[in-house]
């Protein structure tokens, strides 16, 4: 995959739009956040709208995270759909005052104006799809915190360290009645 393919010129793109379609073996997109077990593949649709772009298409790949709850390593498959569209970053600058964002306004993304990064496009589209809690099943146990076992393999012998709350030493208080 040559990335600078995936630099398109705004006035390079018909009337009629443009398709790509691009494979990353090495998972080259999104090698400084997560590695791949399975290569990336993207195809997309380019289209004019006045000034803006409208991107749409589909991306898959399979991306490996590590659980939050047992530290284990687990695949985490992804299917997205992209539908964006690219607004150039000089009509951000014409508005001054504050706006209320609706549901469409979060599918907009901002670009120079002159060149088209379809690269980043699906870039955002894969990190986007990764789950903020990153568990290798729903009722992963994870791990002890005193000895450190996988309690989804078997469990411990430790007995769990209650701390008192912060609020305890209130109960130590004498109230006095003056």
């Amino acid at each position: 995959m040559n990335r600078d393919e995936l630099k398109i010129k705004f006035e390079d793109i018909p009337p009629e739009g443009l398709s790509l379609g691009f494979e990353d073996q090495k998972g080259d997109l999104i090698k400084d956040c997560y590695p791949i077990s399975r290569p990336i593949r993207a195809k997309v649709h380019l289209q004019r709208w006045g000034i803006d772009v409208k991107v749409t298409g589909e991306v898959e790949t399979e991306v490996k995270l590590t659980c939050d709850r047992c530290l284990k390593e687990f695949p985490f498959e992804i299917k997205g759909r992209i539908n964006v569209l690219l607004e150039p970053r000089a009509v951000l600058s014409r508005l001054k005052e504050e706006v209320r964002l609706t549901k469409e306004d979060l599918d907009v993304i901002f670009f120079d104006g002159i060149t088209v990064e379809v690269d980043e496009v699906v870039r955002e589209e894969i990190l986007l799809a990764v789950p903020m809690r990153k568990l290798c099943k729903e009722t992963c146990k994870g791990l002890c915190p005193i000895c450190g076992q996988d309690l989804n393999e078997k469990s411990c012998e430790c007995k769990p360290a209650f701390k008192d709350s912060p609020f305890a030493i209130l109960k130590k208080l004498v109230v006095s009645s003056r």
